[in-house]
């Protein structure tokens, strides 16, 4: 086999045998002698294989940004698995020509972990979305309610219907506060403000499974109503902040001047 060695006088590079290799020759330029130095073999293992792997580095590439870039794990993650899956099997089908298999693991396993991670920040999300909508819907509901109180008490000499005597159209009589003034029989008096209230769906708030819209006010019950009632003589226009109804799932408060606050403090925990 020719290799190329180098005079060490004239610098002129010559083809010479292999074979010559340990032996003194002289320079035909220079005529200087000189040793032909040892000939080494490239090392095997720094000698490209030439075997395909671009597709399982592009599975770690999409793997890593899935993790990085959770928000955005789908974009990312699912090519991630599917590149991965394929350089994988490629690597183990055919390793004459395919290698990477290591990277392509890599690569589907980050891309499965970062579609998780993009899957439960979405649902988080959307969850959120929808309790925020819920409670919004509870507010309109509260403020209609609110509103309708306001309308029945004008035609009432300024009282609530559980200010009033039944002989008068309220239902005083009927009212049966517990301790902390909130009503156990709401029924009769969300009943008596059929007209004001117009329609039975908003009693019930959106999110509230345990309760149910009534198909109208003379088949209404404790099962159609969300909402918890207070009832008192001091609940009126007169001490406008206090308060008149609760949503004890959004943990919302109606006041008496129609108002709606947030206040976690008449929220009940949700198994």
């Amino acid at each position: 086999m020719e290799i190329k060695a180098t005079c060490p006088e004239c610098g002129r590079t010559l083809p010479v045998d292999s074979d010559a290799c340990g032996r003194q020759i002289n320079c035909p330029v220079c005529s200087k002698p000189f040793i032909i130095p040892p000939f080494k073999k490239p090392d095997a293992e720094k000698i490209p294989d030439g075997r395909q792997r671009r597709m399982a580095v592009d599975s770690m590439i999409l793997g890593i940004l899935s993790l990085v870039l959770p928000c955005v794990g789908f974009i990312f993650g699912i090519p991630a698995v599917i590149c991965g899956h394929i350089a994988h099997h490629r690597a183990r089908k055919f390793p004459t020509k395919f290698a990477g298999s290591g990277m392509a693991i890599a690569g589907f396993v980050m891309g499965y972990l970062g579609v998780l991670a993009s899957s439960f920040i979405l649902f988080s999300v959307l969850g959120a979305t929808q309790r925020y909508a819920d409670a919004a819907n509870s507010v309109n509901n509260l403020k209609e309610i609110g509103l309708a109180f306001k309308i029945w008490e004008g035609d009432h000499n300024g009282q609530f219907p559980f200010n009033v005597s039944q002989t008068n159209g309220g239902t005083m009589e009927l009212c049966r506060p517990d301790r902390n003034g909130f009503e156990q029989n709401p029924v009769p008096t969300f009943a008596v403000m059929s007209n004001e209230l117009a329609v039975t769906k908003i009693l019930v708030c959106h999110n509230d499974h345990s309760k149910h819209i009534a198909d109208n006010f003379g088949s209404l019950t404790a099962a159609n109503i969300s909402y918890q009632l207070r009832t008192g003589t001091n609940i009126n226009d007169n001490n406008p902040q206090e308060i008149l109804a609760i949503d004890p799932i959004n943990g919302l408060a109606l006041h008496c001047d129609g108002s709606v606050e947030q206040d976690f403090h008449y929220k009940k925990n949700q198994k």
